[in-house]
């Protein structure tokens, strides 16, 4: 299985040596947006937080970026395996190699393609919207994020055959983890019946994790303090 998963995983670098527009195309679309979020939120988080707007704009820009984090890297693997099935279905027919192989150099070469287009996102809106938790951290936080998108991304892909059926389907990868997340609505505001379901979603761990990162060794002020603290209550995040 390891023979197999190596040959796969070299013919995938090799298509996209042949083909850098789609790589390139990754890495532009997430350096021009993170400029543009870096711009819009440029130096906030070297605001004083004890201004309700700053600390705001602060959990805005956290929340742009782990977004962006989320949906810059699942389209592409949405799209990949209908557009490979038939190849896929054919190659597999005939015992070239196990489904587990061919997933397993997927998802590595997308691990390799995610962390270089997540580290390039990182390095443009980390520095412009000057944040203040540890870079490597807050790198670990959003690559995180960003390969559970990837993963639900590559598991709705296997189960539609027709890419525009599978695009289309998109907004079933995120609209729920927008939505149970924390940051539209308090999770104390939820349905009880219903606000178990956030704990299903990477992007309602990534939101806490980000704020402890961010708030958990204090704001400036005494004042600050207390107002970051109760922006993690509101989010149910734990510095413990």
């Amino acid at each position: 299985m390891m023979t197999q998963t190596y040959m796969l995983f070299v013919r995938e670098v090799k298509n996209i040596a042949r083909d850098k527009t789609i790589l390139g195309g990754r890495l532009g679309f997430s350096i021009v947006l993170s400029t543009l979020i870096g711009v819009i939120f440029f130096d906030v988080g070297d605001q004083p937080s004890d201004i309700a707007t700053n600390l705001s704009s602060h959990f805005g820009a956290l929340i742009m970026v782990l977004m962006l984090g989320m949906m810059g890297t699942a389209q592409q693997s949405l799209l990949a395996f209908p557009q490979e099935r038939p190849v896929f279905l054919r190659e597999y027919s005939t015992n070239h190699y196990s489904v587990v192989s061919y997933f397993l150099s997927r998802l590595t070469v997308e691990a390799v393609i995610t962390a270089v287009q997540i580290l390039a996102s990182c390095l443009v809106s980390y520095w412009l919207i000057s944040f203040r938790s540890n870079f490597g951290m807050f790198f670990l936080n959003v690559y995180t994020l960003a390969m559970a998108s990837t993963a639900l991304s590559v598991a709705l892909g296997c189960a539609v055959e027709d890419p525009k059926m599978a695009n289309q389907m998109l907004p079933i990868l995120f609209v729920p983890q927008l939505l149970f997340a924390g940051f539209f609505v308090a999770p104390a505001l939820m349905p009880s019946w219903l606000s178990w379901a956030r704990y299903l979603f990477a992007l309602t761990y990534s939101v806490r994790v980000a704020l402890v990162l961010e708030f958990g060794d204090g704001c400036g002020s005494e004042t600050a303090d207390v107002m970051c603290e109760n922006l993690m209550k509101s989010v149910d995040a734990d510095p413990d």
